[in-house]
């Protein structure tokens, strides 16, 4: 798929953009907190509703004293071959809106693989040495984006998971009665059951490409990168129906630590993804240039991955990677993209670069012009 029009409009430091992005390779360049990333978030925000700051509503994404802003684009696609027009609509005070040709989509999650994107930010090193949480979002949003039905299973399993997580306060606070945490046990199962599957079968898929990437760009055969599916459910997983009788299971075994603990203590939201280097933790033992490797091998591995689900490449939204990399590793991971990956690249500099783009765009202060 393509981004052939994008159009800005009051969005952070960007007052007005309308730009029609190369079709292969777009570099954006100009010093530090001047709106690459602002440019890049937005093309994100399009494709998945999601800002990169965590927490971030509509009134944070609007520029300064004004009142709405909104991010249009066009893409086209190959499979099946249209042409769609994507729109999010922010106005101060009020929830987002999310249009697909000019039709309000509810819920706007329903924007989801209109514009499948890949994005790496220097936060991604969090995918390495921070908790599960980020390697959970890294599943989360990877696969969503493949699979409406995980979407759908996600979205379940959220709204259930709040549900009992209220009906466990209540029982702590003598307004209910143990059946009322029970009531939402079904739907916790049945969804969460998919989504262990889910992710355990996309990680088996995902480990060897991101392994390749680790080898070429790291440059070190010797460097093996493993990752393991680590479940709150146990080490062997099995099939759905295995899946959902353990977690039944443990759902009743841990009934006593969930009341003296006030949440819910079994299920995806306590799973983790372990990711192994030369068989240890990366988390522990990884350099910081060893961690910022194997975060960019899981991105890259996340492009090739969403390709052979979805038939046609994903965009890739690289900030200020490259000039954190010599020559030869740079050249080694822009080899391992195929050529018709559409590609938004920011640097604070063009020299020394082995990208190279189709169209250089200058950013300074919010305001966006040819190089």
């Amino acid at each position: 798929m393509i981004l052939s029009e994008f159009h800005l409009f009051q969005y952070r430091n960007i007052a007005v953009f309308d730009w029609k992005p190369h079709e292969r390779a777009n570099l954006l360049i100009g010093s530090n907190a001047q709106g690459k990333t602002n440019l890049l978030e937005a093309i994100f925000l399009l494709g998945t509703t999601k800002s990169l700051r965590a927490g971030s509503d509509a009134d944070d994404l609007i520029m300064e004293d004004k009142a709405e802003a909104f991010v249009q684009g066009k893409v086209k696609r190959d499979q099946p071959e249209v042409t769609r027009e994507l729109e999010i609509l922010l106005r101060r005070g009020e929830p987002r809106q999310v249009r697909l040709n000019g039709k309000k989509l509810t819920p706007f999650s329903k924007i989801f693989g209109q514009l499948t994107v890949v994005l790496f930010v220097p936060e991604d090193l969090q995918l390495v040495k921070a908790g599960p949480a980020a390697r959970r979002y890294y599943l989360d949003l990877e696969i969503s984006q493949a699979s409406p039905q995980y979407l759908a299973a996600l979205q379940t399993y959220q709204r259930a998971l709040k549900q009992r997580n209220g009906a466990i306060r209540m029982v702590a606070e003598g307004k209910a009665n143990w059946d009322a945490v029970e009531a939402f046990d079904e739907a916790l199962v049945l969804s969460g059951s998919e989504i262990v599957l889910y992710r355990a079968e996309a990680l088996r898929e995902i480990e060897p490409l991101a392994a390749q990437v680790q080898a070429r760009v790291a440059g070190r055969e010797a460097e093996k990168l493993e990752l393991r599916y680590v479940s709150s459910l146990g080490a062997e997983l099995g099939a759905l129906d295995a899946i959902q009788h353990e977690f039944r299971r443990r759902l009743r075994q841990r009934s006593g630590d969930e009341r003296a603990r006030g949440t819910t203590l079994s299920g995806p939201h306590r799973d983790d993804l372990e990711i192994l280097l030369s068989g240890k933790p990366a988390r522990l033992f990884a350099s910081q240039g060893q961690q910022r490797t194997t975060a960019l091998a899981l991105k890259l591995a996340e492009v090739q991955f969403l390709s052979r689900r979805l038939n046609e490449n994903p965009v890739l939204l690289l900030d200020d990677v490259l000039s954190e990399l010599d020559l030869d590793r740079q050249s080694a991971l822009l080899g391992l993209l195929d050529e018709h990956v559409q590609t938004f690249v920011t640097s604070t500099h063009a020299d020394g670069l082995a990208y190279k783009p189709g169209q250089t765009l200058r950013v300074s202060g919010g305001q966006i012009t040819q190089a």
